[in-house]
């Protein structure tokens, strides 16, 4: 059974709803096999994935809670290459709820407001307090990138507005297929569960990142269960009252460099190594 709680301003003080800036960082595997952005995560590797659950995640200030993981929690991955970096999420959730946004197609959703993933981008890794700055400025190196469960987007909050499906830029897919009102219904889709995969072309984070980079980087995933708006929002790492504003709060993301070939030794190395080791 679902427990949720709204955040009530007079108790803000009192609840936790943030991390501080967490400096380890993930790190992204090189990958020279890129997974299909299918929203199957079939040629994923699962046991490298990170759980977010209402435990050990963050929920945003500006909605409520929940202690139940089977209401709403999350695992993600990461893999990048030459190009692009590669996100996976899958969401456990018991009620699949997108009266908001049920065009499939739509580029320009208001994600936010039905069960969905939000990934965000801080190519420049500038910690800024304000990704939502007036003048743009921290679109220019990422952003917000939301996609419904069933496949609806925005990127309305980042550098590359209504441009998802390009090569170039980003493209991402979400699970559910079947065709049909899936608001309020009982799950019809799978077990409590539906995926995200998204990539992103490094040019997103600007004309320095690549691999070897460092970029800040966090997931979030949002549940409506009754309609209208969302009921909660889940984070990986965020902090405030408005965890998709501040970059502070977000982790840190390694993206790393393609493996430096090994020369196999001569004979003559060997030999040399065994001499050296029997005079030892």
């Amino acid at each position: 059974m679902r427990k949720k709680s709204l955040v009530l301003p007079l108790l803000f003080g009192l609840v936790s709803f943030a991390w501080a800036h967490d400096p380890l960082p993930i790190v992204s595997p090189y990958t020279n096999a890129p997974p299909a952005i299918d929203g199957d995560i079939a040629d994923w590797d699962r046991s490298t994935f990170i759980e977010v659950t209402p435990e050990n995640g963050v929920f945003d200030g500006e909605s409520g809670t929940t202690d139940d993981a089977a209401d709403l929690s999350f695992a993600f991955g990461v893999a990048n290459d030459g190009q692009y970096l590669y996100v996976a999420v899958v969401i456990t959730d018991d009620l699949l709820v997108l009266d908001t946004n049920p065009d499939p197609t739509e580029k320009d959703a208001r994600a936010w407001m039905d069960d969905a993933v939000e990934i965000f981008l801080d190519g420049d890794h500038s910690h800024s307090p304000d990704a939502r700055d007036a003048a743009g400025v921290e679109f220019e190196t990422g952003g917000e990138f939301s996609i419904v469960a069933n496949g609806a987007v925005t990127s309305k909050m980042s550098g590359v507005p209504l441009q998802n499906g390009d090569p170039d830029v980003w493209i991402s897919q979400g699970s559910y297929g079947p065709e049909g009102d899936a608001y309020q219904s009982p799950w019809d889709s799978g077990p409590g569960e539906f995926v995200v995969e998204a990539r992103f072309h490094y040019q997103i984070m600007g004309e320095s990142v690549g691999p070897g980079s460092t970029v800040g980087f966090t997931v979030s995933a949002h549940d409506d269960d009754d309609g209208g708006g969302r009921d909660t929002a889940l984070y990986w790492k965020g902090v405030g009252r408005s965890s998709w504003r501040d970059e502070g709060g977000w982790g840190d993301l390694v993206l790393s460099a393609a493996p430096t070939a090994v020369e196999p030794a001569s004979l003559g190395q060997v030999k040399a190594s065994l001499k050296d080791a029997a005079a030892e």
